[in-house]
């Protein structure tokens, strides 16, 4: 069972010595040097989206990369992830007690929202609209199920200012190979106590993030450089901001968390991860000679 004063205690810990803008800019470079040859023996128009499951399923399922995605059509697992965050964010701010209490107005809200508006901001809400009952009630099972993972696994008390819930993923494309792109998804960003230096430029002012990623199932060997690939994206994708200085992991379904402080040596084993991924992708899309 995750120790809820424990894993928070880990989160919130004053950040390590911040990485370094001239350590991220040559990661940068490196990785678009290394993934660009990958790039090239593609077919046209194919690209390679990397996220964190990618990189998992690359290392222990390498032959399903080759498996074509099944057609899109919403389900409850599709909806758990948004909607769970919109409970757990008003379960934070003392709107409600607990998730069971607030997926069900949560839900409404964001429906009627749409009915009103026109505007989808979590793109499900015709579909939920349309639900009868008993499909509605699996859908909030399944975000009440996830909700709970999370919210029970964090003092949520113990964070000032306030976290941050979801949010647009993180994303890179690599310069030399615009069609391979890097992707980075967090359940919730926190901001980190920052003491202010006279050293002058934006990682002077900005302060520190730590991630939190909720992932099924429990750890792996390699959980430290996945955890790491997290704050590498978010590093690329906003150079005038420090790179996150941790990423703590939380797996529910077994009890069990761990905390990746941010480094340059993390980040280079995140990145030969990433590159490796790449070739797996590659390896499986392109075309085999006869």
């Amino acid at each position: 069972m995750i120790g809820v004063a424990e894993v928070t205690s880990a989160l919130v810990a004053a950040p390590p010595t911040p990485v370094d803008d001239g350590v991220r800019a040559r990661l940068g470079d490196d990785l678009s040097a290394r993934i660009a040859p990958l790039a090239e023996c593609l077919p046209p128009g194919e690209q390679i989206v990397v996220t964190l499951p990618t990189l998992r399923q690359a290392l222990v399922r390498p032959d399903s990369l080759m498996q074509p995605d099944e057609p899109f059509a919403w389900k409850p697992v599709f909806v758990r992830r948004s909607l769970g965050l919109e409970v757990v964010n008003a379960c934070a701010t003392r709107r409600f007690r607990a998730p069971a209490d607030a997926v069900g107005l949560v839900a409404d809200e964001a429906v009627s929202d749409w009915e009103r508006t026109g505007w989808r901001r979590f793109y499900w809400e015709p579909w939920l609209a349309g639900l009868a009952p008993g499909s509605r009630a699996m859908v909030f099972a399944e975000a009440v199920s996830w909700a709970t993972a999370l919210w029970s696994s964090l003092d949520w008390k113990a964070f000032s200012p306030p976290p941050h819930f979801g949010g647009t993923d993180d994303q890179w494309t690599c310069p030399a190979a615009r069609s391979v792109r890097l992707k980075g998804r967090c359940e919730v960003r926190v901001p980190l106590a920052h003491e202010p230096t006279s050293t002058g430029g934006e990682n002077s002012v900005a302060s520190p993030t730590a991630l939190v990623s909720l992932s099924s199932g429990c750890p792996g060997p390699t959980w430290a450089e996945e955890l790491a690939y997290l704050a590498m994206v978010a590093g690329l994708r906003s150079p005038a901001r420090p790179v996150p200085a941790r990423v703590v992991g939380l797996w529910p379904d077994a009890g069990e968390y761990r905390v990746a402080e941010v480094g340059d040596q993390l980040l280079a084993a995140a990145a030969d991860r990433t590159v490796a991924t790449v070739r797996a992708i590659a390896d499986a899309v392109s075309p085999t000679d006869a």
